[in-house]
């Protein structure tokens, strides 16, 4: 196989792993997102987060995989980045770590959601009480 057609089988493969782990990733926490979720105060706020959930994992894992260029100082030109194997196996590995550091920084941020969702409802109870009523 030849560095141009290993560029782009591995481009391909790479990508659809980056998406292959990231639903993977949807997939092994979604239950207990949606049990989470399902405590949120105001129905409708849980189904929106269930519903963009999918995307929230997806879309950061995929920005993550496309913001690695096969470009630099010393490769310039298509012909000086298909001449060095190990520089494209070097990339590919790149991809990989910046698609998971983005899904990990897209999960850190959901948990940030859901605390802030959590800390808003027992600010409400602490004022409220269970009963509805405000505390004296």
């Amino acid at each position: 196989m030849s560095n141009e057609q290993y560029l782009i089988v591995s481009y391909f493969v790479i990508g659809l792993t980056c998406m292959g782990l990231a639903i993977a990733t949807f997939m092994l926490l979604w239950r207990s997102f949606a049990a989470l979720t399902s405590a949120v105060p105001g129905g409708g706020l849980g189904r929106i987060f269930r519903k963009l959930f999918l995307v929230g994992i997806v879309l950061p894992s995929m920005a993550g995989f496309f913001s690695v260029t096969f470009r630099s100082c010393s490769k310039e030109s298509y012909q000086t980045i298909i001449a060095d194997r190990s520089y494209l196996v070097a990339k590919n590995q790149e991809q990989l770590r910046a698609s998971l550091s983005h899904m990990a920084m897209a999960l850190l941020v959901w948990g940030l959601i859901l605390s802030i969702a959590f800390l808003a409802k027992r600010g409400k109870e602490m004022t409220y009480g269970t009963t509805g009523t405000k505390k004296p």
